[in-house]
């Protein structure tokens, strides 16, 4: 089924409020996954590394046996442990989901409208109907999420300071 030719309240909402939206969770979903990304290798490479470095000091080479060398276990194990305890408290791993779930159910949403299907696909619907429907799901989504952020960041900050 064809996309139905959209009114001017509805071009004017999906190419206005709704593409900044969509661009926006689309953006911090993605910067939220290089985040965390990063930091969850950066946590592999050096928890992986720390018993190497730990082994090759018992090893008889002079390279091994400096004092410089005998430091990196230390700063190692203190990159993982601080890799992991930043993620934490930023929670890149988890807005990175929430970004990215807004984001899709934002697109699949406007799909739906466009091809009037779902819960827009009701042929009692008109036009306008329809698009208050969209406009009210999709703000209601944007809304949520404000809500959401307050739970997921505010609220264990809160915690952890009690």
């Amino acid at each position: 089924m064809e996309p139905k030719e959209l009114s001017e309240s509805a071009t004017s909402y999906i190419n206005g409020r709704w593409q900044s939206q969509s661009d926006y969770f689309d953006v911090k979903a993605r910067r939220n996954q290089t985040s965390f990304m990063r930091l969850r290798d950066l946590m592999l490479w050096c928890s992986w590394l720390t018993p190497i470095a730990i082994f090759c000091q018992t090893l008889p080479w002079k390279v091994f046996q400096s004092h410089y060398f005998s430091l990196a276990p230390l700063l190692l194990s203190t990159i993982a442990v601080g890799t992991y305890q930043w993620e934490e408290a930023h929670n890149y791993g988890a807005q990175w989901a929430k970004f990215r779930l807004v984001a899709e159910r934002l697109k699949g949403h406007k799909e739906l409208f466009l091809h009037r299907s779902g819960m827009y696909g009701d042929p009692k619907l008109d036009e306008e109907q329809a698009l208050q429907r969209f406009v009210e799901y999709c703000e209601g989504l944007i809304e949520g999420t404000d809500v959401n952020y307050f739970v997921l960041m505010i609220d264990p900050l809160r915690r952890n300071q009690t």
